[in-house]
């Protein structure tokens, strides 16, 4: 169980990523993030910075956290 990131998602080398993570297409995850074991960021959708999500966390296509 690896990180799973889609080739046109951008993350920034900055936010940690927890084991068992899904990076939709076009999701964004900015600097200082942190997102926890088992979590899902589908398509197109935004982390911002200082963002910190727990296991199993699941942020829908379009959705913005933080």
């Amino acid at each position: 169980m690896g990180v799973e990131i889609h080739p046109t998602a951008i993350v920034d080398s900055g936010a940690k990523l927890g084991v068992d993570v899904s990076v939709g297409p076009y999701a964004v995850i900015e600097n200082n993030v942190e997102i926890g074991d088992g979590c899902r960021i589908d398509s197109h959708a935004f982390v911002a910075w200082g963002t910190r999500l727990g296991a199993r966390c699941h942020v829908f296509p379009y959705g913005v956290v933080g």
